[in-house]
């Protein structure tokens, strides 16, 4: 069953799978940061423990930006009894234990460099880096966001697997008519953006070289 509420920063659960609709302006980015702040304090993690992942290089760094500035003035609030927003009001009010609250907000904030905010992209590099055995992957895998290469590995794979070892008269023919691994991977670029795309099952291939040897005749 789903259930819509008013969305409240200070009261939202922080359990289960939770759904925020926000439309533009309307401050994600302070409200990630402030569930950032309220995990911290309340659930007791560390900055390594909470995964905030965002689309963008910039929106990352701008999430890294709000989120350290929110955890100086929450520690400066609770030192000192000074904020600027209701939300850090509501915040010290709940926390009657402020040697905690200050004891983490100094930890994190000097921490804050191992913090897990990344691009999706980012997020996934680290998995493929960290966990190589697990995803099958190289220790040194790199992220790239050239495509290019990898669709033209796949052609050439292709033209080497089904092709290589093929009648030098068709593979003739074929270079004739400027069916090659470039005009291949041309193709498979074409048909990528189909996600429905139906694929044509595999069949057999006839011999066709007494055909052939009369079509060279």
């Amino acid at each position: 069953m789903i259930m819509k509420n008013k969305f409240d920063l200070i009261t939202s659960p922080l359990e289960g799978t939770n759904l925020i609709e926000a439309s533009a302006g309307t401050g994600k980015t302070y409200t990630i940061s402030g569930i950032f702040l309220r995990l911290l304090l309340e659930k007791h993690l560390e900055v390594d423990q909470i995964l905030v992942v965002t689309f963008t290089e910039a929106a990352t760094a701008e999430l890294k930006d709000r989120i350290l500035k929110l955890l100086r003035d929450a520690y400066s609030a609770f030192s000192n009894g000074r904020f600027k927003e209701e939300f850090l009001k509501q915040l010290v009010a709940n926390r009657p234990d402020q040697k905690d609250a200050l004891f983490r907000l100094e930890n994190a904030i000097r921490s804050f460099d191992q913090a897990s905010i990344f691009t999706i992209h980012g997020f996934c590099l680290r998995i493929l880096q960290e966990h190589p055995f697990e995803s099958g992957n190289m220790f040194d895998a790199e992220l790239s966001m050239n495509q290019d290469e990898f669709y033209q590995e796949i052609a050439d794979d292709f033209w080497r697997e089904y092709l290589y070892d093929n009648s030098p008269f068709f593979n003739a023919f074929l270079l004739q008519q400027n069916i090659g691994p470039d005009s291949l991977r041309s193709s498979l670029q074409r048909y990528l953006s189909i996600p429905d795309i139906v694929l044509i099952p595999e069949t057999t291939i006839p011999d066709c070289s007494d055909l052939e040897d009369r079509f060279r005749k």
